[in-house]
């Protein structure tokens, strides 16, 4: 059934997936917002290279409205929203930056619980079928070398002040799930990976250092050996999982018999150490891999040895991501090899 869909964060990494994954596999039209702000340099680009291959007709399905999300939403730009009932709110956009939340812990917290309030007070006034509050693996904090994962509503432990804005996040939707009977769902993610993804983030700095025979900084242990380890999911399979709750997923309501929204984590099908997936990569470009391993501890307080979910609560609802690591990995690699203006510049 045809859809009426808002979706913050639209030129973020996840957020422009996210568009192109719905324009191109449904009949939904979209609503975007996105801040443009100067610090947000490859918004503008990922948008740009998102809708270039689109139809005439899927891009007619997409409008996008400029707004602070740390602002709250006026009468004027509510009217731009809400010409047509919105169907679906994906509440994406979210500073991410791990290790500027370190160093400036106040603006990663300000910036990311505001967002939250703000998106949720919408959805308090204009009430949609489902409210969508994008979060991540790290609220729960390190999973630990033997533990399988983490499972659906284990305890939030984060350990560093961007997860810790986003368990606020998640804690002020479900009071809102309670209080004012916003249907909310909570999605937990793992470390995405695709095309387009900030040069900083680990596989395409990894690439770029690959491919220019500089060494590697990895974060490990004590022993000089043994490095963190991620479960790495594909952003389009993240965007089929989101397409797929959003039809799949009745929003279970706050009742007496019922004490918590529902939530899903959204996972990658392959765990490797960064060690491992740097290896991966300059096999496949044909490099060696120079690294120089370090106690990430040192570097990073708050650092986490590995992440880990268990998604039985998704698998429930039928749900199969669309592509293999193997595949996922290929693309990337040759992406940024036909895009190395994205990675070099």
């Amino acid at each position: 059934m045809s859809k009426r869909v808002l979706l913050t964060g639209v030129g973020g990494f996840i957020g422009a997936h996210t568009v192109q994954w719905i324009l191109q596999n449904t009949d939904w039209d979209l609503v975007g917002i996105e801040s443009w702000r100067p610090e947000h340099v490859n918004s503008a680009k990922r948008l740009q290279d998102v809708l270039a291959p689109l139809t005439a007709e899927q891009r007619s399905r997409f409008t996008v409205h400029r707004w602070d999300l740390t602002h709250e939403f006026t009468k004027p730009i509510c009217k731009q929203i809400f010409t047509k009932e919105i169907d679906v709110i994906i509440s994406m956009a979210s500073d991410s930056r791990v290790t500027y939340s370190v160093n400036h812990p106040g603006e990663t917290w300000f910036n990311n619980t505001q967002i939250a309030y703000n998106m949720l007070e919408l959805a308090k006034k204009h009430p949609p079928r489902m409210f969508i509050q994008v979060s991540t693996d790290e609220v729960y904090g390190d999973a630990g070398w033997d533990n399988p994962g983490h499972h659906e509503w284990d305890t939030i432990l984060p350990s560093n002040p961007y997860s810790a804005s986003k368990a606020a996040q998640e804690a002020l939707a479900i009071s809102y799930w309670r209080t004012y009977n916003v249907p909310v769902v909570i999605t937990n993610t793992m470390n995405v990976i695709g095309e387009m993804q900030d040069p900083e983030k680990f596989l395409p700095l990894a690439i770029k250092r690959i491919s220019a025979g500089e060494p590697m900084t990895l974060f490990g242990e004590e022993d000089g050996k043994t490095t963190s380890s991620r479960v790495w999911l594909d952003a389009k399979n993240m965007a089929a999982a989101l397409v797929h709750i959003c039809n799949r997923v009745t929003p279970t309501l706050c009742t007496e018999s019922e004490s918590r929204p529902d939530r899903f984590h959204v996972i990658g099908e392959t765990e490797l150490s960064v060690n491992d997936l740097a290896e991966m990569v300059a096999h496949k470009l044909d490099r060696p891999l120079l690294k120089n391993i370090v106690r990430g501890d040192k570097i990073r307080p708050g650092y986490d040895r590995r992440y880990a979910l268990v998604d039985n609560n998704l698998k429930a609802t039928g749900f199969r991501p669309p592509f293999e690591f193997s595949q996922t990995i290929d693309r990337i690699i040759k992406w940024v090899s036909d895009n190395p203006h994205w990675v070099y510049e």
